[in-house]
């Protein structure tokens, strides 16, 4: 009988420190997200989003790199998230590089207090008008 519930104990164990490590990797992978606009529309300014499906990240998310829509170009560039009123909730800035013939921005900006919901992420070259996606946090 104590040898059952010696048994018993140990597989419990066992499974909560499996479930903790597959946990932690899986936040782990989630941290880091690539953002593919390449052939988003665009929306500019105070134009409502455009009707296509929202991205899609993890509220884990930290680090971006953003393939920018085909045409950008390299430089500066604010990023922020915002309420679909328009209220900026997240900022954060980065520098874009052109690499293979894609304009990519990477920028780490952590998520982690935004709660799931809908949400706009808005991009602007330093100087420019902001553009608009619609994105969903999980």
């Amino acid at each position: 009988m104590i040898f059952a519930v010696a048994a018993s104990v140990i597989i419990v164990a066992a499974i909560a420190t499996w479930a903790a490590v597959y946990r932690h990797d899986n936040l782990q992978v989630a941290r880091s997200v690539v953002v593919d606009l390449r052939n988003r529309s665009m929306t500019r300014g105070a134009e409502p989003l455009p009707v296509e499906p929202p991205l899609e990240i993890a509220r884990y998310v930290s680090h971006f790199d953003i393939y920018l829509p085909l045409g950008s170009s390299d430089g500066s560039y604010d990023i922020r998230l915002s309420t679909l009123q328009g209220e900026p909730l997240f900022t954060a800035n980065g520098e874009a590089k052109v690499e293979q013939g894609i304009t990519k921005l990477t920028v780490d900006l952590s998520l982690s207090s935004a709660r799931p919901g809908r949400y706009a992420l808005q991009i602007r070259k330093v100087g420019a008008e902001w553009t608009s996606f619609p994105l969903q946090i999980r």
